[in-house]
């Protein structure tokens, strides 16, 4: 069926919002209301078009709150309250009496804030201390003591929109062992061939949890994906060989998307660092997203990464060239007209987003992210 030309009226507010949370998170502005726009499609829809290998009919419009993504961090997650993290349909949560650490229930972990954006766990007391019998130093949450009809309720109306609403978890395979173990530690458990097989029953434990804790949450609420933190590589490159992660991550990673696939979800791969060299360890897990939010840390550009992967059904998520607020109507439709020539046959969703605390610092366009839809529209009405 052939999809209709573009119209400006697609632009046009319905008079409708989307739900948002009340809570501001990691101190971040507080997200401001979005009006639902007269699409021809559904933006989760546009997304997934793209996930299974088809063109979309616009550039997917990732964000923390804006765009075509919806983040749903539930307070159900003791892990989100402690990382002062919680976007869902429940009463504001006071993040600033909370103090500099805060304990979960998940694993005992003490989260210690760290800067204005961000918590990690305390160093320097790991809570498993012999991989060779982690089942002595911690057990797998118990998800069957929460309430998840409250959980259904709470989040009824806040997740009755047709956004991509993406469940975000803190710890993927790797992020929970560095957690659990410190790094050094944990790097020595992926390495050791003694040490390997009993790092493989913790994570099979762990992905056990990690699926259980989606079905429940699918259960509850209606979620099109998943965004896992799996921060594989430090500033200067990988923690670990691609052989390593080939042999001991993605087998846990597949699972679960395994498992998201055969429930119409996505997966979505946020990963701080250098991991340049670990992208074709992505592609064998079978994701659907590469959050690829720090360019000036890779071996290439991430654009350049982007166009390289070009072929691979992998989503390349990338921060949109700075358009300032200064620029002109002009100027504005131009870089947007720009940037879909040059990833016209690219894998990839844009951020718009400037994240920035410096009040003086350049701040996006207002309509750079409606000019790229507009763009990208028009360029793809003609695909099947």
């Amino acid at each position: 069926m052939a999809r209709p030309e573009f119209s400006p009226e697609e632009l046009e507010p319905t008079g409708k919002f989307y739900p948002i949370s009340p809570t501001t998170a990691k101190n971040m502005p507080q997200i401001q209301p979005e009006p639902i726009l007269k699409l021809p499609i559904s933006p989760d829809e546009n997304l997934k078009l793209m996930a299974a290998g088809k063109r979309p009919y616009w550039f997917p419009r990732s964000g923390f709150g804006s765009g075509d993504v919806a983040s749903f961090f539930p307070r159900i997650s003791s892990d989100n309250i402690a990382n002062r993290n919680v976007s869902d349909g429940g009463p504001a949560m006071d993040f600033s009496s909370f103090g500099d650490a805060v304990k979960s229930d998940w694993f005992d972990l003490v989260w210690d804030r760290t800067g204005s954006t961000g918590s990690s766990v305390r160093p320097g007391n790991p809570r498993i201390k012999d991989i060779t019998h982690w089942e002595d130093y911690v057990s797998m949450p118990d998800l069957s003591v929460l309430d998840w009809d409250e959980m259904a309720e709470m989040n009824k109306d806040f997740l009755d929109h047709n956004k991509h609403k993406r469940l975000n978890i803190y710890c993927g395979t790797w992020e929970r062992l560095m957690c659990l173990m410190d790094v050094s530690e944990a790097c020595i458990a992926l390495f050791d061939e003694e040490l390997q097989p009993h790092t493989h029953r913790f994570l099979d434990a762990y992905t056990n949890f990690l699926i259980e804790y989606i079905s429940r949450v699918k259960q509850a609420c209606d979620i099109n994906g998943v965004m896992v933190t799996e921060d594989w590589a430090h500033m200067r490159g990988p923690f670990m060989s691609a052989e390593t992660a080939s042999e001991m991550l993605v087998p846990y990673i597949k699972r679960i998307t395994d498992f998201l696939h055969a429930n119409d979800m996505l997966y979505e791969m946020h990963m701080c660092g250098n991991t340049t060299k670990l992208i074709p360890c992505m592609v064998e897990a079978n994701i659907d997203i590469w959050s690829a939010i720090q360019p000036t840390l890779y071996d290439k550009p991430a654009p350049e990464l982007a166009k390289q992967y070009k072929d691979e059904r992998m989503i390349f998520g990338l921060t949109a060239p700075l358009v300032p607020d200064t620029a002109s109507d002009a100027e504005v439709s131009a870089a947007a007209e720009a940037l879909v020539e040059e990833f016209y046959d690219c894998n990839v969703m844009f951020s718009f987003f400037v994240m920035s605390f410096d009040p003086d610092a350049p701040r996006m366009h207002p309509d750079y992210s409606n000019a790229v839809y507009e763009a990208s529209r028009k360029a793809f009405q003609n695909e099947d």
